[in-house]
This record gives structure tokens, sequence and C-alpha cells, in this order.
């Protein structure tokens, strides 16, 4: 007992010790367990060369993924704060009356007085809440770059410490891994479905969110880019809308291609929902049942609540978090249904006959 004691406070003490570095170690993992197959590769051409391997890993990472990441962030903002701006001055010069009042709508205004009579459309304050809705987006735009430029020290240690990190996972991690198995109290089998488990949460939902991400967000650019609209900051928001079951990317084009009827573009308006209802739903149709088959069993709707419940409350990296606690949350009831299945057994409920349809 004193010996576990001990063993709790000098655990304890080390979790204080490494707080600072949580995030980075667990983006590190991922990373490292992403690129495992990388490393393996280019250790066969480097001769079994283990650390010049994860040396030319490491660098692989940093030039693929982290710098363009941050100039793609840098740019995002900027062109994100040019895009709101231009937003608030086009609904500040727009007349929301008459285009309700265009001949076009009669038909479908009058079908909203007589089936929704609680709507009163004249009472409808459009104008000031997409202006209110337009400032807050701008604000919070303004204050994430004020934010990321103020930490530019602090960014480029944390990158440096990443780096650092990355090698050694990358070089060591099957050791690490190794040494982490003779600790924990499980069977073989329950350690290999544990490791299995964030294995492929990592691979099909994290790395299929953001794969199916970047296809919507570019077919989504490319026909925003035909019709008129600044392509990168609303075709980097029809990424992130991806993220959402049932609706995703349609928040994004089809506001869009309503105003470009109301306007008298109906040809643009209507090519954008076809573009949008076929080619940028398409590509979620195609990549997700290839990457989520035979992988992580999660379905969409847990996907979903995983990374909105890990940004509320982890931020930026609950993307990557909220699977994962998910994920392992899953996997541990599992092991836990299959271990005290005899007492679960005894203790549930009858189960009911079937009734008789006759």
């Amino acid at each position: 007992m004193f010996l576990l004691l001990i063993l709790a406070v000098a655990l304890t003490l080390a979790a204080i010790v490494l707080r600072p570095f949580a995030d980075i170690l667990i983006i590190g993992v991922v990373l490292a367990t992403l690129f495992r197959p990388v490393h393996s590769r280019l250790a066969q051409l480097c001769g079994r060369r283990s650390t010049l391997a994860a040396l030319l890993t490491t660098g692989l990472i940093f030039t693929c993924i982290i710098i363009p990441l941050f100039f793609f962030l840098g740019s995002l903002l900027a062109q994100g704060v040019q895009s709101v701006n231009a937003l608030q001055a086009k609904l500040a010069t727009m007349d929301f009356n008459h285009l309700l009042r265009q001949e076009s709508l009669a038909p479908y205004l009058d079908w909203v007085r007589a089936h929704l009579p609680f709507l009163d459309l004249k009472k409808l304050a459009l104008q000031a809440d997409l202006l209110d809705i337009s400032k807050t987006a701008g604000q919070i735009l303004l204050d994430s770059g004020t934010k990321v430029v103020g930490n530019v020290f602090v960014l480029t240690m944390n990158f440096i410490i990443l780096m650092f990190v990355l090698f050694f996972l990358i070089r060591d991690g099957d050791r690490m891994l190794m040494r982490l198995r003779y600790l924990l109290p499980l069977t073989t089998d329950q350690e290999n479905r544990i490791f299995r488990q964030l294995d492929d949460v990592s691979k099909s939902v994290i790395l299929g969110a953001f794969l199916i991400a970047l296809g919507q967000g570019i077919a989504g650019g490319i026909g925003l880019f035909i019709v008129g609209v600044q392509p990168f900051f609303w075709g980097c928001m029809m990424g992130f809308a991806s993220l959402i079951p049932v609706v995703g990317t349609a928040v994004i084009w089809l506001p869009v291609a309503i105003y470009l009827i109301l306007t008298g573009q109906w040809q643009w308006g209507v090519f954008l929902i076809g573009w949008g209802a076929v080619v940028v739903s398409g590509i979620d149709s195609v990549i997700r049942p290839l990457l989520m088959q035979n992988r992580s069993n999660m379905s969409t709707f847990w996907v979903f609540l995983s990374i909105i419940g890990g940004l509320k409350f982890f931020g930026a990296l609950g993307i990557l978090y909220g699977p994962l606690t998910l994920g392992f949350a899953m996997v541990m009831l599992s092991l836990y249904a299959e271990s005290y299945k005899h007492v679960l057994d005894d203790h549930a409920p009858p189960v009911p006959a079937p009734r008789n349809t006759d």
C-alpha cells in the first residue's frame, strides 16, 4: 500500500509537470501514428537507420503539414475579415423590403401567410439581425487574429517542442508502447482492442473528416468562384460546415444561391444549387464510405456530437480530442460489458415475449 501511495503521488506530480505539454503530446502521438507507414518505408530506404528515418519523417511532417497550416490560418483570418467587412457593406445598402415585393416571390409569401400566420414578415428585422451576426463574426475574427499575432513567440516555441516530441515518438514509439503495455494490468486482447480503437478513430474519423472537409471546401470554393463570390474564405467555411450532419455544406451555398435568385441572378442561383447538391454533397457520399469501411464503429451522430462537445470543452483542439475521448469510452464500455457479462445478465430485465399479431 505504501508503494502504491508513493506511486500515486509521483504520477500526480508528473502530471502537473507535463500538463503544459499535454496538447503537444497528444497531437504528437496522433501524428506519429498516422505517419507510421511513412516512417517504416523511409526506414527501409535508409538501411534500417531509425534515427535518420525519424528525422526525415519529422521534416516531412513539418514541411507538408505544419508550415502550410500556419500560412493557411494567417490567410484565412485576413481574408475572413475582408469578406465579413464586404458582407456588412452589402447588407447595409440592401433594401430587403424591395426584395420581398418582387412578383416572383408573391406565391411563396402568400403560402407563408396562409400556413404560418404567426410569422409576420413585416416585423422581421432581417437586415438588422444579419448585420449583428456579421459584426459578431467580424469581431471574433479580429480577436483571433490579434491573439495569433500576439502569441507568435509562444507558437514558435510550441512548434519547436512539437518537432522535438515528434522525433522521439516516431523513433522510439514502439518501445514506449511496449513499456506501456507491460505496465497496464490488462489482458493482451483488451490492450489490443483499446489501441486498435484509438488508432481507428484517429485514422477514419479524424483523417476522414479532414479529407472530406478539404474536398468539399475545394469543390465549394470552385462553385463560389464561378458565380462570382469570394472563394477562399467561404470555401473554408464550407469545409468546416461539412462536419454538420444532414445539413452540412448547404448552410453556406444554399443562402448564397437564394440571394442570387432574389437579386435577379436566378441562372447562377440554380447553377449553385445544382453544384452544391451534386458535386459538393457527392464528395461526402464517395469519400466517407471508403474511409469508414471496416474502421471505427462510431456513427455520424456520435462523431458530430463528439466534435461539437470537444470544441465547446477543449476549444479548437476539440476536433481531435472529442472523437478520441468518445471512442475510448465506447471501447471501455464494450470491455466492461464483456468482463462483467455474467453479472449484467443476472440483473438484466426479462425480455418481453413477442406480441401476437394474429
